[in-house]
């Protein structure tokens, strides 16, 4: 079995695209089977507030970045979302904090639901704008992704792992994991940014060559 460690931010239009291409990648890999994907917590914004303020835009353009430029971004990030077969309209964002969510996906990993978790809180921050901060949401998506809710409860009610999801910020800063998506194969190599399918698909190709040769020798 070879672990490919992602660490990603929900609230990361990147990080949707690049697990609609990591699944793609997986989908024509012949030994996707023995793949184990591992999704580890990356805070893009660890300061922002769980209520929702100024829009996406709003706050790149007091970064320095002028309308024009940014409509042509967003419209560009929406295209590719497109050829995923999902939908991405950053312009509409407003950012919030994405701590209780990641622990809400770790407290579905206990369950073998990290991957549903996941894929719920995406749709629901990017293609539904919800906010994935509000505890009520929360509960709402953990229903719909099979989440005991009695669990659900306790862990909004006090800080159940967080510990994991510090761990998770930990390792990565030791390792240098600096932005999101990156790939981190047997807790070794990081490969970072959105790759395209074809290049996800020969990173696996490599590393499992790579990994059965040692398995091997």
């Amino acid at each position: 079995m070879l672990t490919i460690e992602i660490w990603s931010d929900v609230v990361c239009p990147w990080c949707y695209l690049g697990k609609r291409r990591w699944e793609s990648a997986l989908a024509r890999f012949p030994h996707a089977d023995d793949i184990r994907t591992e999704w580890r917590a990356f805070e893009l914004r660890p300061h922002q507030p769980t209520v929702p303020g100024d829009t996406l835009e709003e706050t790149m353009r007091r970064d320095g970045h002028t309308k024009s430029e940014l409509d042509g971004i967003f419209r560009w990030i929406g295209e590719l979302g497109e050829q995923q077969g999902i939908v991405l309209q950053p312009q509409h964002y407003r950012p919030v904090n994405s701590f209780d969510a990641h622990r809400l996906v770790k407290l579905a990993a206990s369950h073998g639901l990290a991957d549903t978790m996941t894929e719920r809180i995406l749709r629901a921050y990017h293609e539904e704008l919800r906010n994935i901060a509000d505890h009520g949401v929360l509960r709402a998506l953990a229903k719909d992704a099979g989440v005991p809710a009695d669990e659900v409860a306790a862990l909004l009610a006090e800080d159940a792992h967080a510990d994991e999801v510090r761990a998770d910020e930990a390792v990565a800063a030791r390792i240098g994991v600096t932005s999101v998506p990156s790939f981190v194969v047997d807790g070794r190599e990081a490969v970072h940014g959105v790759l395209e399918t074809d290049a996800l698909s020969a990173m696996l190709e490599q590393v499992w060559a790579r990994h059965t040769a040692a398995a091997g020798s």
